[in-house]
């Protein structure tokens, strides 16, 4: 396309004709002097871009081929010869229509225009020769666009809207798709332009200089690898640029089948710039029929690592490397990357240890739980099949196409079952453990949940912790005997034997007094031993337990009492457990309230939408409000604190703004709603009073620890609501938040509105709960017994009080009372910002003074950049100019030229990056419509020069229409999902 357009440039010049206005072949009256120069100008434009455009894909076409390595070339003072390169095509344009040369010159004037084709095509060799392997991606689809707009050039040159609409079409689209590339390699378009990782990434102390990974690599054997598969239940497979070097696509689809025949989860992780093409990675895997609906991309994919047993890594580098996240001097820090070391195992396939694309060392390499099995990625894939096949023949079923290839499908007929390997290796393990953890039976009256529950137990003790578990703990959860001894848990008789057994005891309650033994649950605890469970810290019954923790000389871990921060959300069960306890309210709401939630209309009649009033957008509140959204209620939603406003209206409900003029309101330092001034709270009620009108739910999760719960919902709230309505406090465990609550009761007032008051909905759900619980235990256990910084040193329990999490849950350490915590521990990044600064002397009484900003800065340089408003102003000059001079016809084509650019930009964004190198190829192929230009050139006289280049013109192009959708076709194809 970019050719075609330039030869159509020079055939214009050489027109005799292209002065004047033509219809039907003939000559009708002498275009204006605006016109002339609007034709000039787009000439120059489709020559330069063009030949720019055709050398560069030259050059990109023999890199990914080979024939030129891929390494960048920058030729020396770049920016000097590039500035030169420019110069020299203005002045040559310039000469071309002056000087006595002008149109249809075919000495001096042709001459001039043929060096200015030449620079651009030299200018285009030196720019794609400086851009290095790995960001050809991002190049050849800045190329693609270029050619999109050289169309669009020419159709200004020959003014004709089809080759406007059609090249802006392509070249806007191109650009974006450039954009969102760049974005997935954290790094600029013009970055990636000026050629390589290591050319031009610098900062302002210099170059910037990545750290070394220091470690040991760990090579595995084929063997090995098979063995780490087979025994895994989820594996991720993530495909580099050195898979498609191997050609290994294939194999890898072989023995997808193989491993998915064993009943093993198999899925495929995609990085948006893996490879040399957009979309490069899903065109192979598709090519091999791999099942479209197990590729994903980076998004969908990145938060299943953690939870992901083998993550096969072949032939990826830069991709997956952690020191884009943990090295701030690192040349890809800030790249979005696949985190494939947050898995249990990591195997990478690479043919040496060499450094990838952006010259520095990969981490993960060297990573605790990374092998490394080195060789060509096709022949170690093809062994691994060997292998896979070898130890159990799995008959399976593949569909054979038309074509004669098979298709990568889950087996018709069910694998063999294969004895769990994890049995066999239990009692070994047991003995290795060096930390016993103990579960007892909840002996709260009407609790069911359980503290660990099996699949957790499995993973811990994997990790070296062996659960001791009171005989028929899980049975209020569904959770038994059995199923923890095959898991690896050791069934204990009764609860004095878990607590004298075990080094930490884990529970869910409050301690308190056991009813079997007589004897108070911390004093059962032996001296030295440690106890985690809830226990109310800033309450007085917390603080006298603390007291008896520091009498029994022991340990007390507050699992309320975990800061609510980052890295702590996955210990977080005030979290875990309020979300169910917000899902459930809805529950029972409905269970109560006895009509639709959603609105109906039937024969039977019209049934209005039930309206649902949540009062707190903490993590129950935030549950409850999805939980009620998605049942097609009308969802209003109030909190204290503002910033919920956005985390309301996101899970489908309407945030409830209390009009007040003072600035009330907001969160503590430890991220919860604090108390509120009496004006306020007098506004809050009558606010509540309202909604209760017109409200048939009303669910209340106001709660500050350690303080009675708020009367919000007052008796005269409650009068106000419709017979039947519900209301279900959630903050019944500490007085209700309605002022007719009946802790633990649920009862029917005034005949007419139902109160529920219960405290146990989370053990309603304590299958659910237990299982969460258990989870933020794991974790919690996970940072208690750190892995050793020493391979020769032993992992061990340990309380360490200089960690932030560790040190704000902990309440008694060694029979000492640890609590509250220093303040910096428990602030949160919910913590109100201050508005105000205090003068250090100045100021009278202490009064704040407000910073006063400009009102400039305020409106302008807040909103944007200095770039942004540079590229304003001179889209404000460039409109002027043509305003003020442009001639009409010009102007109704670049009306045609923004509009094709707006519908270039949407059809990006609704296209998955898996289909980007199909779209890019459908796209290139439109912009062969140039081969519209050729066509009026070819009407001229036959033999003039005009008429060769159109024809030529016309047989470029043609390549380029017929080639591109042919292989758009055929790339199409292998995403379609055949029925069979």
């Amino acid at each position: 396309g970019g050719l075609a357009a330039a030869l159509e440039g020079i055939g214009l010049y050489l027109d005799p004709s292209a002065t004047s206005f033509v219809r039907g072949g003939e000559a009708i009256g002498p275009q204006t002097d605006a016109m002339l120069w609007v034709q000039a100008i787009a000439m120059i434009l489709s020559i330069v871009i063009g030949c720019a455009t055709f050398s560069g894909s030259a050059v990109a076409v023999l890199k990914l081929h080979g024939t030129i390595a891929s390494k960048p070339r920058v030729v020396p003072m770049r920016w000097l010869v590039t500035l030169l390169y420019i110069i020299a095509i203005i002045v040559f344009s310039v000469l071309a229509f002056n000087g006595g040369q002008t149109w249809n010159d075919r000495q001096e004037g042709i001459a001039f225009i043929v060096i200015v084709a030449f620079v651009s095509l030299v200018w285009g060799f030196t720019a794609v020769m400086a851009i290095g392997g790995g960001d050809m991606p991002v190049s050849i689809s800045f190329l693609n666009s270029l050619s999109g707009f050289s169309t669009s050039c020419a159709g200004f040159m020959l003014v004709n809207k089809a080759l406007v609409v059609s090249g802006a079409f392509v070249g806007c689209s191109g650009i974006i798709l450039t954009i969102v590339m760049c974005k997935a390699m954290n790094r600029s378009i013009s970055n990636v332009l000026i050629g390589g990782f290591g050319d031009g990434a610098t900062k302002k102390g210099g170059a910037k200089k990545a750290k070394k990974a220091e470690g040991t690599v760990k090579e595995v054997t084929a063997e090995d690898v098979v063995d780490m598969m087979t025994s895994a239940k989820n594996i991720i497979i993530v495909p580099g640029y050195g898979m498609a070097v191997a050609k290994a696509q294939h194999a890898i689809a072989d023995m997808t089948i193989s491993l998915r025949a064993r009943g093993i989860n198999v899925r495929f992780a995609i990085h948006p710039v893996a490879g040399r093409l957009p979309g490069h990675m899903n065109v192979l895997l598709a090519e091999a029929r791999v099942p479209y609906d197990i590729i994903l991309g980076m998004e969908e994919i990145n938060h299943d690592f953690p939870s992901t047993d083998v993550v096969l890594v072949i032939g990826a580098n830069d991709t997956v490397n952690p020191a884009a996240q943990t090295d701030p001097d690192s040349p890809i820090a800030g790249m979005p990357v696949l985190e494939v070391w947050k898995a249990a195992q990591t195997i990478v396939m690479k043919r040496s240890l060499r450094v990838g694309y952006a010259g520095v060392d990969n981490p993960l390499f060297v990573n605790d739980n990374n092998s490394m099995f080195l060789g060509d990625a096709k022949k170690s894939v093809d062994k691994l099949v060997d292998l896979l096949r070898a130890i159990e023949p799995v008959k399976t079923t593949t569909r054979t196409d038309s074509d004669g290839t098979n298709d990568v499908e889950a087996p018709e007929e069910k694998a063999k079952p294969i004895v769990d390997e994890f049995i066999a290796q239990i009692p070994e393990l047991q003995e290795k453990s060096f930390v016993k953890v103990g579960v007892a039976t909840e002996v709260s009256v009407g609790e069911k949940r359980v503290s660990i529950v099996p699949s957790t137990v499995k993973k811990m003790l994997r990790h070296g912790m062996l659960v001791l578990v009171q005989s028929g703990a899980g049975d209020g959860g569904g959770f038994y005997d059995e199923e923890y001894e095959s898991h690896g848990a050791k069934i204990l008789p009764d609860a004095e034997s878990v607590y004298s057994e075990a080094d930490v005891i884990v529970k869910i309650k409050e301690p308190e007094d056991h009813p079997v033994t007589g004897m108070h649950e911390i004093n059962m605890v032996p001296a030295g031993k440690t106890l985690i469970s809830f226990v109310g810290p800033r309450t007085d019954s917390g603080k006298a337990l603390m007291d008896r923790a520091s009498d029994a000389n022991i340990n007390l871990l507050a699992v309320d009492a975990i800061p609510r921060i980052s890295r702590a959300q996955s210990l977080d069960v005030l979290s875990s457990q309020a979300k169910i306890a917000g899902y459930r309210a809805v529950v029972e709401a409905a269970h109560v309230y006895q009509r639709f939630l959603n609105g109906e209309v039937t024969a039977a009649g019209k049934f209005d939408a039930c309206t649902v009033l949540v009062v707190g957008a903490g993590v129950a509140g935030l549950a409850a409000i999805g939980a009620a959204a998605n049942m097609g209620a009308i969802v209003r939603a109030f909190d204290t604190r503002l910033e919920t406003m956005d985390q309301v209206e996101s899970m489908g409900g309407s945030f409830l703004v209390l009009k007040f003029k003072d600035k009330d309101g907001g969160g503590d330092a430890a991220g919860y709603a604090k108390v509120m001034s009496e004006e306020f709270y007098a506004k809050e009620m009558e606010m509540f009073r309202e909604q209760a009108k017109e409200c048939q739910v009303i669910i209340t999760t106001a709660a500050i620890p350690g303080r009675p719960a708020p009367k919000l919902i007052m008796k005269d709230a409650v009068d106000n609501m419709q017979a039947g309505s519900v209301i279900v406090d959630l903050a019944g465990a500490t007085g209700g938040n309605c002022e007719l609550t009946r802790p633990g009761e649920t009862y029917v007032y005034n005949n007419k509105v139902t109160i529920i008051g219960t405290t146990d909905l989370i053990s309603k759900m304590s299958w659910q709960a237990s299982s969460m619980y258990s989870n933020n235990m794991s974790n919690l256990m996970e940072l208690l017994c750190p892995k050793p910084t020493n391979k020769d040193d032993e992992r061990k329990f340990s309380i360490n009080m200089e960690d932030q999490v560790i040190r704000g849950m902990t309440v008694v350490k060694d029979g000492d009372i640890t609590w509250p915590p220093p303040e910096d521990v428990t602030r949160t990044a919910a913590a109100p910002k201050k508005e105000a600064e205090f003068e250090d002397e100045g100021s009278p009484e202490g009064q704040p003074k407000e910073k006063k900003e400009s009102v400039f800065s305020k409106r302008v340089w807040d909103l944007t950049t200095v770039g942004e408003l540079c590229l304003i102003v001179f889209a404000a000059f460039f409109f002027g100019i043509v305003a003020a001079y442009a001639p009409i016809t010009f102007i109704s084509q670049l009306l045609y030229f923004i509009l094709a650019g707006f519908l270039g930009y949407y059809l990006i964004w609704s296209v998955e990056p898996a289909l980007f190198s199909p779209l890019m190829s459908t796209s290139n192929s439109l912009s062969g419509v140039v081969i519209l230009g050729g066509m009026l050139m070819a009407s001229l006289p036959r033999g003039s020069a005009a008429n060769v280049l159109g024809c030529t013109a016309i047989t470029v192009a043609a390549i380029n229409v017929f080639g591109g959708f042919a292989v758009s076709y055929r790339m199409l194809l292998m995403f379609k999902k055949e029925e069979h």
